[in-house]
């Protein structure tokens, strides 16, 4: 383990500036969550979102800066790093010729688990895959398509989940179910999640923390007070969100 990194930490992001050839999308992100993290991440559409948790995920090179999971470097270690999170990957890069089971596999197998190695509860079960775990994933609607993603990135329990706009394709009962297992797991130590949506009036009953993306740079950060008190006043948050973001919306106009 490089003695710079805290292994306190799940993740650790510093100063990372990433994109596309030489052109970065986002830059100077620092970023650490430690064990019962659930971090809200939020912005508009080309805010950098993605980009960052491309980064973090090692499926873009950064152009500056350092990403650690669990205590890996990805740039000095990228199989340990990798091995350390769980991605639900965006639903239409599943592959549709695959079963959901077949794909459940695949995953298990890379990440040397069994194909249903759930953190404390059969996900597929509680989410209602069971009808549909050996149909293909072709015949699969966008919300089921988003629930063998979310299944597949729970398995093995890794310290750190990333949900990148996985619950806005959802029905409210399995929207209800994935929340409840990443409070769950969250609160089981040893793992920290990323949610990464649009749905913002869900954060603060969601998430301990938020950021707010705007122009690849953080914008606004909520600590664990901060979340804490806005779910105390109905609306307080995305009104806060909005604010901010219209803000920036008005600059980039000028």
């Amino acid at each position: 383990m490089d003695s710079s990194i805290d292994p306190a930490e799940i993740l650790a992001v510093r100063g990372l500036s990433a994109g596309y050839g030489s052109r970065a999308v986002i830059s100077g992100i620092d970023l650490s969550l430690e064990a019962g993290d659930v971090l809200g991440l939020l912005g508009a559409n080309g805010s950098g979102k993605s980009t960052l948790l491309r980064a973090i995920t090692g499926q873009i090179r950064p152009l500056e800066g350092t990403v650690a999971i669990d205590g890996a470097d990805l740039a000095r270690a990228p199989e340990r790093a990798k091995s350390g999170f769980g991605l639900a990957v965006d639903p239409s890069d599943l592959p549709a010729a695959l079963s959901g089971r077949q794909y459940l596999q695949l995953v298990a197998s890379i990440r040397g688990c069994a194909e249903d190695d759930w953190p404390g509860v059969n996900v597929a079960e509680r989410l209602g895959l069971k009808r549909w775990i050996d149909r293909s994933i072709a015949e699969y609607s966008l919300g089921t398509r988003a629930k063998i993603a979310i299944a597949a990135a729970l398995l093995g329990a890794p310290p750190l989940l990333i949900l990148d706009e996985s619950l806005n394709g959802l029905d409210p009962l399995a929207a209800f179910e994935v929340k409840h297992i990443i409070l769950s797991l969250a609160s089981s130590g040893g793992h920290a999640v990323i949610v990464s949506t649009h749905v913002v009036e869900s954060v603060p009953d969601l998430c301990n923390r938020a950021i707010l993306l705007a122009e690849g740079s953080i914008a606004r950060e909520w600590d664990v007070r901060q979340m804490a008190e806005a779910s105390h006043a109905p609306g307080a948050f995305e009104f806060n969100i909005m604010q901010v973001l219209s803000e920036s919306m008005s600059w980039r106009r000028r």
